[in-house]
Parts: C-alpha cells; structure tokens; sequence
C-alpha cells in the first residue's frame, strides 16, 4: 500500500505486529501499543497539514494537472496514515475482544459459601480456570475445586464429572463456571471437543501391605509399613487424600508426652483415662456399648511414644495446649507445619508410597484357610485385584450411610441430626470384614460434637452454633437441661433426652449475634418475641419453668457462677434484652462409634476370638471398644495415629 520509504507506515505497523504478538496484551496493559501509535500518529498529522500551510498548497491536487506535484505526496502520506489508523483501531479493537474473553461468575456452595470461577477463553479453548473456593471446607471443597479446574481444562469443557464427596461444591463450580461462559456470550458447545484419551487398562497388582484408606489412620498405617521396609500401596476412594481427618482440627490428646514434659505441664494417663470413663458413665450409659476400659487404658499409654515417632517423621509441635472445653491440662498438641493427613502424605512420598485416588474396595480376598490375601477394587469403571501379604482397613465410619446407622444405632438414626464428615463414610469397610467372618460391634453410635444452630443450611445461623459461643440450649417443654460448654455431653443429651424439638434462646445483648437473628427472623428455625414471656407462649413451653431457668442462667452474668450446671461464665450469652429469639438446633456428628472388633496388635476378630490372618484394622473402622455415647476430644486422632501405625507395623511383618 505504500511506498518502501514510508518510514512512518512501517513504523506503526512494526509497532501494531509487536505488541499484537506479545505476551500481556491488554487494552488496560499499561504497555498497549494504543497510546503511543495515537501519540505517533497526530503528531504526523500536524506535521504534514504544518507543511501544507507553509506551502501555499492544496492537500488535494487539482485534476488538470497531470505532473504530480507536492500535493499529491502530501495525499499519498495522509492516505497511510488513515491506513495506518484503521490498523490501529483494528489492533486496538481485537486487543478489547481478547480482553473480553475473561470473565467471572459466582453460585453458592456448601453452607452458603460463594464460589467464583474465572475463566479465559481464546477461540474456542479454554486456556485458564481458576476456582475462588475459599468459602468452602479446604480439605474437601477446597480440594474439589482444584480436581475440578484440571479436569476443565483437559477437558476443555465445564461439563465435567464433579468430585466424589465435594458433591455441593462441585455443582456450584461447575454452574459459575456455566455462567462465566455466558458472560462472554458463549455455551459450551461452543468449545471445541477435545476427543478423549484412551483409558489405562489395569491389571491386578501384588504388594507387601494394602492400605485402605487415606486418613489419620491410613496415613500412619502406609507409613509405618513403609519405614518396616514393605512395599506399601494405598487407595482411596475420593479424589483426595485424607477423608474427615482432614476436616478436623487435628489436636492429638498425648498425656506424659515429651512436650509436656519439655514445657513443665504435669499430667498422666490415667488421670486421662479416668475423665474419659467418667464422661461416658453419664446418665445415659448403657452397660452392653461395647466400651473397654482396658482398651482406653492402651491406646492411652501409646501417646507418650506416638508424639515422639511423629516428630522423628517431620512433625513439628508447639505447647501443647488445653482444649478448654473438658479441662484444664494442657495434653493437646497440634501440628503447627500442616495438617496431620498431609504431613502424613509427604512422608509417604518420600517412603515411596503408592497412592491410587479414585480407587474403591469392593471386596476383601481370601485364600482356603480364611486369611486376607488383599482386596478386588474398582477404577475408572474397570475391576482388578490388589493382592497383598498384609491388608489394612482405615476406612473410617458409617455417618453417611443410612441403612447401616438404622441397623447399628437406631436410637440415633431415628432422629435428625447435622452430619459434618466426610461423605466418603459409606461403611463399606466394616460390611466387607464382615463378609469374611469379622465380628462388629452392634451398640453402636454417632460420635457427637456439640449441635448446629438451624438446620445447618444457613451459613450466618450456623455461625452462632456450638460451645465455644454457648446460648442456653432448653427441651421443647422449655426447661434447660444440660452444661452447655461441655461439648462432649451436648451431642448424648440431646439425642437421648427425647424432648426434641430443642432450642438455644438469644437476647440482643451481644450487638452481632442481634444483628444475625434479626436478619434471619423468617428462617424456619427462627422464633422471636418482644418478651420472653411472649417467646414461651409462641412455642408452648411450660411459662415458669421457662422463666425460671433463664434467670438463673442470666443471674451468672453478676454473680461469675452457673448455679444450675456449672457452665463457663465467660462463654455464656446471656438473655436480657429484648428482642428475644429461639433458635432450633440439631445435633452435630462428625463420624460414628462401632466398626469391626480388634485386639491390641490391630487384628481383626472373629466372633469366637480367633484373628482372621492378613487382616487388620484402625480408625473410626474399629472404635467400639473406646466409647459408649461420649466422645473425647482429642481421642479420635490419638486412637486412629496409634492403632494406624501398629497395624502397618504388623502388617508389614505378615508372612
């Protein structure tokens, strides 16, 4: 279009080719060609118009003449930089197109949380997915959404499958994923099909110990086996690692361990133990649980050695501290570099653990004599079996399977209740031990923690639950019945009372908590009144009784003393301002109590005693024998690490 020497024209389209090509290009990009090609651009306009009029020329040359004079260079040079502009606009246009092609949506997760996806589009490829999942439970949720944007990705699609156990999670991704796109005026069709890679094909595969499960447990057992030399694989049925371990807090109950010790805090086992027989021995104690003090007695006395062994394998802990809730020693220790399950994983790493995510046991194997010879699992829709010398099962509870709670814990089962664990326990477990003739305990029961105010559902409700934040909690008759601050008889008590439905009662004395009832006075589990005489009429308590107890839960507030439970003053909400509200709770679990039975060394039992060769077990898979109703904080870790590390122990040594 134009001529060699148009240095001008080359200029800008040498500018407009680079910055095109280069890596950051954004209309908002402080370094957009836009800017400095305008700047170039006008100041060539001024200055051939500048020379026009000092000529005395017309910028259009006459027709008649047929010499080409001054004026018709001066067109020439006008007519590349029009060519010039419109590549300017055309760059500065696809720059704003390519730009437009990010965009973000949010849709709501688990609890109410929000979550935000942002996806960037070129052509028809998705070239970045990123997931804002901080909202939701970092373990699970969390873990889903980095699954999930992989999956995006390779797929180039947000029609993905959603994660095993992050189910709400996933759906919220996936549908603000959906919108993002139609932000940018795109479905998913409207991406191109990627053909799909050709399935691995699996074949059984032989090793020294089987790990099933990759929680606390799990993780102990793999590591332990590994350290003993065994070739060790662990699956796991989820597409992440660690199960309703990850979800916990992780505090080890560990008394006489060398941290106390370090720290000058005096403590024992047994005065451990004695607190943890003494709080299942409620009024709610039932003589044929299955609870063996001798068994809370041994996995005690394994604390002192289970802190040390952890930190000989990259653990590192503080003080230890006091849980507050059960007492004051100080015999909690928490990992301060990570979360138990994934400091466990690493060290499993580097062992040379096998881990196979996705991957479920469906079957144990046996050989003629009975023993456990490993396990038939299932993968990517293809079954194959895992044969091994030492077969460990660490596949936690039976919280989320209804049938099993109906057969196990029907007193439980009957009535709702919150259920905060992870969605992968199913039980299947404990159900494939019994099919090779394992024993289990049948007094089972959920293992408590505290309640949940609401239903669960409402994210701001669900903010004012549990002991550590305690309102009065009161029976349907309107009577307060329980030391709410001790959380661990909260759970029992209000499945056992049976005087459902129970309520917590909130004044607006604390400015934050008024603020939320207020805002959710429609919620179903949100009653309010003016007076509290008015709120026990509204919901058909006994008036006095009502009255009653919250005066002397309210008197605490000047005298520093609960005269009727002995909760702490300084947690307590105290009922004095008006407007008044009455909450519904429900019943918090994390997980159950029951599982298969074992002995000492971990080995699964028959029902006449004898040990089924090959087979061992830990975790919340096999609990029974520690509690009856009453959980303690702290015990679930220490039970599943210990009993864990035991079992790959002797699971390594199987002949």
């Amino acid at each position: 279009i134009a001529e060699k020497n148009n240095t001008i024209f080359q200029f800008i389209c040498a500018i407009c080719l680079r910055r095109a090509f280069s890596s950051g290009n954004s209309i908002r990009n402080p370094y957009s060609p836009l800017p400095e090609l305008m700047f170039v651009f006008w100041k060539e306009v001024w200055y051939i118009f500048h020379k026009v009029a000092k000529s005395n020329q017309s910028v259009f040359p006459a027709r008649r003449h047929s010499k080409k004079g001054k004026g018709f260079f001066i067109m020439k040079k006008l007519t590349a930089l029009l060519l010039s502009l419109c590549m300017v606009l055309t760059m500065a246009c696809a720059t704003a197109l390519a730009e437009g092609k990010t965009a973000s949506a949010t849709a709501e997760g688990f609890g109410g949380g929000s979550v935000m996806v942002t996806l960037s589009v070129d052509g028809d490829k998705l070239v970045n997915v990123e997931i804002d999942a901080t909202s939701q439970t970092d373990s699970i949720g969390g873990a889903a959404a980095k699954v999930l944007a992989e999956q995006m990705l390779a797929n180039n699609s947000v029609e993905v499958d959603g994660v095993t156990a992050a189910t709400v999670t996933s759906d919220a991704v996936k549908a603000a994923a959906a919108a993002a796109l139609a932000e940018l005026g795109l479905t998913n069709a409207d991406l191109a099909k990627v053909e799909a890679a050709e399935k691995e094909t699996y074949t059984d595969l032989t090793c020294d110990v089987l790990v099933i499960g990759t929680g606390a447990a799990g993780g102990a057992a793999a590591m332990a086996a590994a350290e003993a030399g065994a070739k060790v694989i662990a699956i796991e049925k989820l597409a992440t690692i660690g199960g309703t371990s990850a979800m916990a807090g992780g505090g080890i109950a560990a008394p006489e361990s060398s941290e106390q010790k370090k720290y000058g805090i005096e403590d024992t086992c047994e005065a451990y133990v004695d607190l943890w027989v003494e709080y299942n021995h409620n009024e709610y104690f039932r003589e044929d649980s299955g609870m063996d003090e001798d068994r809370i007695r041994f996995v005690v006395g394994q604390a002192a050695g289970l802190i040390d062994w952890l930190e000989e394998n990259g653990f590192e802990f503080g003080r230890p501290m006091s849980f507050d809730l059960i007492e004051g020693v100080d015999r909690f220790h928490y990992a301060s570099n990570g979360k138990p399950t994934d400091l466990l994983y690493a060290k499993n790493q580097e062992l040379g653990v096998e881990y196979w995510l996705e991957t479920k046991a469906t079957a144990l194997l046996t050989d003629e004599n009975g023993n456990c010879i490993g396990a038939t699992v299932e993968k990517d829709g293809q079954t194959f079996n895992i044969y091994a010398k030492g077969t460990v099962l660490a596949t936690g509870g039976f919280g989320n399977n209804q049938e099993m709670m109906e057969r196990f814990t029907p007193v439980d089962a009957a009535q709702v209740a919150y259920f905060y664990g992870s969605a992968g326990q199913t039980g299947e477990g404990i159900l494939m031990a019994e099919d090779i003739g394992a024993a289990v305990y049948e007094k089972g029961a959920r293992l408590g923690m505290s309640y949940v105010v609401g239903d669960g559902t409402n994210a701001e409700l669900t903010s004012l639950g549990g002991p550590w934040s305690q309102a009065p909690i009161v029976d349907n008759t309107g009577v307060r019945f329980v030391n709410e601050y001790c959380h661990s008889l909260n759970y029992p008590s209000l499945i056992y009372r049976h005087a459902a439905p129970y309520y917590c009662i909130y004044g607006s004395d604390r400015e934050d908590y008024a603020a939320i009832l207020a805002n959710n006075v429609d919620d179903p589990a949100v009653t309010s009144a003016d007076t509290l005489e008015e709120l026990a009429d509204k919901l058909g308590f006994d008036k006095q009784a009502f009255l009653d107890c919250i005066a002397v839960y309210n008197a605490a507030k000047d005298t520093g003393v609960d005269a009727a439970f002995g909760a702490r003053v300084d947690f307590m909400n105290f009922a004095t301002v008006g407007p008044f509200y009455a909450v519904q709770i429900a019943p918090q679990y994390t997980g159950t109590i029951g599982g298969v039975v074992t002995d000492t060394s971990a080995q699964v039992l028959r029902a006449d005693g004898t040990a089924i060769g090959g087979l061992y077990a830990a975790g919340e898979a096999s609990n029974g024998a520690l509690y009856d109703l009453v959980y303690m904080s702290g015990s679930s870790f220490l039970n599943a690490l210990s009993m864990g590390r035991i079992a790959g122990e002797n699971a390594a040594n199987q002949q």
